[in-house]
Order: structure tokens, then sequence, then C-alpha cells
């Protein structure tokens, strides 16, 4: 088969050796850029307070390339949100799952909320924005937010019944309670920086989820090894 000169070139022996195709690499680049400037711009002024020309012009590209790579702004959305949401879940889950008891993997949890408020509360301020723009935002992208949320509670209920191997009754309302927290922590960080308190804050959460835990874990007559039981403290 024949082979571009872009796209490949052979050696001496004959094998052929691919080099990336340029205008490709260019065209991610260019993609990724404009993501960066749409979810900063998104979170900062809402969805329907941002322009497609603000948004190429921050990610210094032209609106027809913008339009090329996306197709309308209600797509670029999609492709926000998708990202959005492998950060948001799969970021925290991942290191939850190095933990090798349940207080490892509860100190791996809360850890990992505290650096996303702290280091993306932009993405959190996102989608809380997306959530409560009825007017200017499609029923499907509101649609998109609601199964992010959807996945951080059954992701969250997977790690409580892999770590006390039971599965809780009312797992659902320790993954809402999560978000809340969540959400005011990403809130507050925009609002008042210096005075978010994110140790303090989520070290409350951690204890509020422990007993839960211990709640959920008495009103059903479940019985959990003691060591796989997270403590307070």
């Amino acid at each position: 088969m024949a082979q571009s000169r872009e796209n490949a070139k052979v050696g001496k022996r004959g094998i052929v050796s691919s080099r990336p195709d340029r205008r490709r690499v260019k065209g991610d680049a260019s993609r990724q850029r404009i993501l960066d400037a749409a979810i900063e711009l998104f979170s900062q002024k809402g969805y329907a307070g941002t322009g497609v020309q603000e948004i190429a012009r921050r990610s210094g590209i032209e609106k027809a390339a913008l339009y090329w790579h996306f197709g309308s702004k209600e797509s670029l959305l999609a492709a926000v949100l998708d990202r959005t949401d492998a950060e948001f879940v799969d970021r925290v889950m991942k290191r939850v799952a190095k933990g090798q008891t349940s207080d490892e993997r509860l100190d791996l949890f809360v850890n990992g909320l505290m650096r996303l408020a702290a280091e993306r509360g932009h993405m959190v301020r996102l989608m809380l924005s997306i959530a409560i723009e009825r007017g200017h935002v499609s029923e499907e992208s509101r649609a998109t937010v609601a199964k992010v949320f959807e996945r951080t509670r059954d992701a969250v209920a997977l790690g409580f019944a892999e770590a006390l191997g039971v599965e809780l009754p009312d797992v659902d309302l320790i993954a809402r309670l999560v978000l809340a927290y969540l959400e005011e922590a990403a809130v507050r960080g925009a609002i008042d920086p210096d005075g978010a308190e994110h140790e303090r804050f989520f070290a409350h959460l951690r204890r509020l989820i422990v007993l839960d835990v211990q709640y959920q874990l008495r009103a059903a007559n479940l019985t959990v090894d003691a060591d796989r039981l997270p403590r307070r403290k």
C-alpha cells in the first residue's frame, strides 16, 4: 500500500515508520485550547453569558475554526461536559482504589474531593450553573449533568460496597451529601478563596460520612468486620 510522504517513510530495511500528521496534531491542540477556554469562561460567566467569539478569542483561534471543530455552541457544551465528567468522577475514584483499608480509602476520597474543589472548582461551578440555567441551556445538556451526578452516586455506592463488604440502604444520601459539600466548597472558593477553609470543611464531611455509615449499618442490622469500618478522626 502506498504511503504519503507526510505520514510515512521507508527505512533502509524496508520498514515503514509512521510520522504524525502535523495537521491532525495541530487540530487536536486547537480543540484542547477551545475546550480549556470554554470551561474557564462557562464557569466564570455561565453558558448564556459566554459568547462564541469570546471563546475563540480566549483560545487564540478564529471563530470559524471553533465551528469547524464543534459545529455549534451547544455541541461545544456537550464536549465540555464529557471532559468535565471524566475529571469529575474518574479523577477522584481512581485515587480511592489505591487505598488498602476503609480508612485509607475514605481519606483518599475526601482528600480527592478537597483537591477537586481547590484545583478544579471551576468545573463544579460549571455543572452547577448548567443545572440551573433553564432558560438558555437545553434539556439535553441538563440531562448530561444529571448523568454526571448519577455516575458520581454510583461510584460512591460501589466504593462503599467494596470497602464494607455490604451495600448501604441509603448510600445515595451520602453521595448527595458529598455533592452538596463539593458544590458549596467550589462556590465558597470562588467568592472568598482565603476564607474557604477547605481542610476544616472536608474534615467535617469525613466525620459526617463515618457517622452516617455507622447509623445505616445499625438501622439495617448489618454486620461488618471491625477492620472494615472507617473510624472517626
